[in-house]
């Protein structure tokens, strides 16, 4: 007769300790917040956010994720966005509308193509003044690819100037959730099977890159010295100057199609990833250079702000959180940079007032 006793003191001999650090690491790891820290089993008590994010409740902005959103409501300005532009804190789109006062719609890029939003009923009858196509830069190739109509540039609109009528409404301040609420299992095996590889023997089969830094980065978090990035911001190495061409012509056809009508001001803008806003701070040199956002803008005629460098100038300066340590996405101080660059933009193009309209 088999000794079960004896089969199970060894299996638990075996598993105890196993299970005694899943149930360990679940109570001790704080909840993942960022997509950075979920994807690649990173502890968000290193990598997250420590200062106080912020977050406009309710949005200044109405936003449509959804497949199937129409364009049925007019709107100032409408934004045609990624994740960049919804995010569950304070977005560009609410610092935008914020700062002009201007009815602000975004909708998710997978939920209304720029294409979609040219023949609707509303654009054709009132279109909107400003519309704004916003891409990560992971992205560019995928999305922008020229379809052979010309790249240069039509007449810009030029009808009046719109007046600016800034809000007075400050948003509320976010704090981080410290630990979680209830033993989560999932999460300590999900941690513990990325980490565990990744610390014994040096295999990393997640999507997210873990970078060192040649002096600390002015993350609100405690780790400084190390970049969380995700593995698609290499792509770039991959890319030839053509498809940087055909990137930039992309976004010209977008331009002259949206403004077509004479009364609608395109706009462009493409959010760096975040291997690129901090590509001076990097310690392998291998990875500097990659972005080449500087071809893109070669066209003056194209609008295309340059956010990135503004972005980089404020990490370089010291800025907390431009971008999060445990995120892709910029932090609320990156959003606030970001729409403050597009009004700029927008008054130097002689679309919005150059000063405030009492």
């Amino acid at each position: 007769m088999p000794n079960f006793r004896r089969y199970n003191l060894l299996l638990a001999a075996l598993l105890g300790p196993v299970v005694a650090l899943m149930v360990a690491a679940s109570f001790f790891l704080q909840p993942y917040d960022g997509d950075l820290t979920r994807l690649g089993g990173y502890p968000e008590s290193l990598y997250g956010w420590q200062a106080p994010q912020k977050r406009f409740v309710p949005p200044l902005f109405r936003a449509f994720e959804s497949a199937g959103a129409q364009y049925l409501e007019p709107a100032d300005v409408v934004i045609l966005g990624d994740s960049f532009t919804f995010r569950a804190q304070a977005s560009w789109a609410d610092y935008l509308a914020r700062a002009t006062g201007l009815r602000v719609q975004a909708f998710k890029l997978e939920a209304m193509t720029p294409n979609q939003l040219m023949q609707s009923d509303l654009f054709r009858r009132q279109p909107p003044r400003v519309v704004i196509y916003e891409t990560t830069e992971r992205s560019i190739k995928s999305r922008l690819r020229a379809s052979g109509t010309s790249c240069r540039a039509a007449p810009d609109p030029a009808p009046a100037r719109l007046p600016r009528h800034p809000r007075s409404i400050e948003p509320e301040e976010v704090l981080r959730q410290a630990r979680p609420v209830a033993l989560d299992l999932s999460m300590s095996v999900d941690f513990l099977t990325k980490a565990i590889p990744r610390a014994l023997w040096g295999r990393d089969k997640t999507r997210v890159r873990r970078l060192v830094l040649t002096r600390d980065a002015a993350f609100s978090g405690v780790e400084k010295r190390q970049l969380l990035v995700y593995q698609d911001d290499l792509k770039k190495t991959q890319w030839t100057a053509s498809d940087w061409e055909s990137a930039r012509c992309r976004l010209m056809e977008l331009q002259n199609a949206v403004q077509a009508n004479g009364q609608t001001y395109f706009m462009a803008l493409i959010a760096p990833d975040k291997l690129s806003a901090y590509d001076e701070l990097l310690a392998d040199p291998s990875l500097k250079g990659l972005s080449h956002i500087d071809a893109l803008a070669r066209d003056p005629l194209l609008h295309l702000p340059r956010v990135d460098r503004v972005l980089r100038q404020a990490i370089g300066n010291g800025l907390i959180d431009v971008y999060l340590g445990n995120d892709t996405h910029w932090g609320s101080s990156g959003h606030e940079l970001v729409a403050t660059s597009v009004v700029d933009a927008l008054i130097r193009a002689g679309v919005l007032t150059p000063t405030k309209t009492p």
